[in-house]
């Protein structure tokens, strides 16, 4: 399946000091920002829409999840949110009440200096690694035949010829490819869940687009904790680990490489369909 997820080795290696290549650490504040703030502001609409959750529910412990997404031990958030899963928290309860609340106390943190900013990319690493694992957790998802994806320009994006090509030369190689362009990101949320896609390409032309990068695959990885996520164009080339700073799943930045990669993740989808052991209440 995956392993311990890469954005958070890579975004906890930069924090940490340790030598890295790719997105400079300007860049890097803009993506911890964006999945904390995103996170925050999804969750803040959810629980408004819902109310609070009922007294039968987990009761997150906020304060300590906190603690540990910034704290010395890499696994311990994480394994904070598979407790909750054990004892009977949903998906759309983990992401609300225990992950969108530990974003938006962080994003105080933040706001009021009680967080550095290298505490502030080791949280947003994990917590982009603590929303893949919990593609285990969902609900599986059924496979349509032959391959089938959606393309998207990542949102404000206005160099749109690439993916446009791309498109094209996957449905001549077999795919049954999708193409939006100029969405926002609830545009794209809005189509992926209605549509089941189970593989999403998102085109960025430069590193001007991470900030809505970022803020796109947190999006689409609350809604569909299962979708694959691919990065391309010219982000791609500009930065080697694009995938492994903000949480996608793979990247590519030519057409040989894009398909390479786009087909591993297909390979992926039959796992990605029978690993969901529904929780006991």
């Amino acid at each position: 399946m995956i392993d311990t997820p890469l954005p958070v080795r890579a975004i906890e290696g930069a924090a940490a000091g340790q030598a890295k290549r790719g997105l400079p650490e300007a860049a890097l504040v803009v993506v911890a920002q964006e999945v904390i703030r995103r996170l925050a502001g999804w969750a803040e609409e959810m629980a408004q829409r819902h109310g609070k959750p009922p007294p039968q529910r987990i009761e997150p412990d906020i304060a300590t999840l906190c603690a540990r997404l910034v704290g010395l031990d890499p696994g311990a958030a994480a394994a904070m949110i598979r407790d909750a899963h054990r004892e009977g928290a949903t998906h759309e309860e983990l992401c609300v009440y225990h992950i969108g609340a530990a974003a938006r106390r962080l994003g105080w943190m933040w706001d009021n200096d009680r967080v550095t900013y290298a505490d502030m990319a080791v949280a947003a690493g994990r917590m982009l690694g603590i929303l893949r694992d919990l593609r285990d957790m969902a609900p599986p998802v059924v496979p349509r035949r032959g391959r089938y994806a959606l393309f998207a320009s990542v949102p404000g994006e206005d160099h749109v010829l690439g993916v446009t090509m791309a498109a094209d030369l996957f449905r001549e190689d077999g795919w049954d490819i999708d193409l939006r362009l100029g969405d926002d990101e609830d545009a794209l949320v809005a189509a992926v869940t209605a549509h089941d896609y189970p593989i999403v390409g998102l085109s960025a032309a430069s590193i001007a687009r991470v900030r809505a990068l970022a803020r796109t695959i947190v999006a689409l990885r609350v809604a569909q904790p299962k979708l694959l996520i691919f990065v391309g164009g010219y982000l791609a080339r500009l930065e080697p680990d694009i995938a492994l700073r903000v949480g996608a799943d793979a990247a590519g930045h030519d057409i040989p490489d894009c398909k390479t990669e786009m087909d591993r993740l297909h390979d992926m989808l039959p796992m990605l369909s029978t690993v969901y052991q529904p929780p006991s209440r």
